[in-house]
């Protein structure tokens, strides 16, 4: 059997036409967020999973040239390094991209706490995503695409086996978000307000909404309602359930 031989021509063309897959779908991604999120929050899981298959094949073609170029593959020293500030952001744009994704898919799966530091981790991760790829498709996207038609007019060799990765992963993509759509509600019914509910004791949140009522329509609650921020602030909002009507509650002396 003979042995393959090395084809760093094919590796690239392989990582320029699924960089260009990429680019629409984060588009549409980034085009719900724009829009309200919450608002748009179906379609963004749906195409946030669709991307997942595509970055995983990004990772492993740029991952595959990193390792043959520094392992001195000759085919692969031939065509020289990457450019030296492209080398120096990948290690973030590789961190960024598999906290962005695996917060993304934990959100739909957590709860509680653990759920909460998936939200921490999901806003920051995709700031320094789309800013990285951003800069990525400054410097990379003319060379993408000359490469991508130097692909469609002259048949190098593997281009058969590029095309079935690139229809593979476009299908699986499709097949995983719409395998999710069921579970999409995980994702819609996420709260808006979970750091409120985080902060304020159980039936406190009720209790502070009225006193907001109240004082915007004049009457005489505004100090009940200032104190209950005192209380939720110092974590004692029990101590409201516990007294009598009418009675006192003093603050401090």
């Amino acid at each position: 059997m003979p042995v393959p031989q090395p084809n760093p021509a094919g590796n690239e063309r392989l990582t320029a036409a699924v960089g260009l897959l990429l680019l629409a779908p984060s588009l549409v991604v980034v085009a719900t967020v724009l829009l309200g999120v919450h608002t748009f929050m179906s379609v963004h899981v749906f195409f946030g999973l669709f991307l997942i298959p595509l970055v995983l094949l990004k990772l492993a073609t740029t991952g595959w040239r990193f390792a043959r170029y520094y392992s001195r593959s000759p085919a692969y020293v031939s065509q020289g390094p990457p450019q030296i500030a492209m080398r120096l952001l990948a290690p973030l744009f590789v961190a960024a991209t598999v906290v962005l994704f695996g917060s993304g898919v934990a959100m739909g799966v957590l709860h509680g706490h653990a759920l909460q530091i998936a939200r921490n981790l999901h806003g920051p991760a995709s700031v320094i995503w789309l800013v990285l790829l951003g800069i990525h498709a400054l410097v990379y996207l003319g060379r993408a695409l000359r490469t991508t038609v130097a692909e469609k007019r002259s048949r190098m060799r593997g281009a058969a086996e590029r095309a079935s990765v690139l229809v593979g992963v476009v299908i699986w993509g499709l097949l995983l978000g719409a395998a999710t759509v069921p579970a999409q509600h995980r994702w819609v019914d996420l709260p808006r307000d979970h750091h409120d509910r985080r902060a304020a004791p159980p039936g406190l949140g009720t209790a502070r909404q009225a006193g907001d009522s109240r004082s915007r329509t004049g009457g005489q609650e505004p100090a009940k309602r200032n104190l209950l921020e005192v209380m939720a602030e110092e974590g004692d909002g029990h101590a409201l359930h516990d007294r009598e009507p009418g009675s006192v509650v003093r603050v401090g002396r």
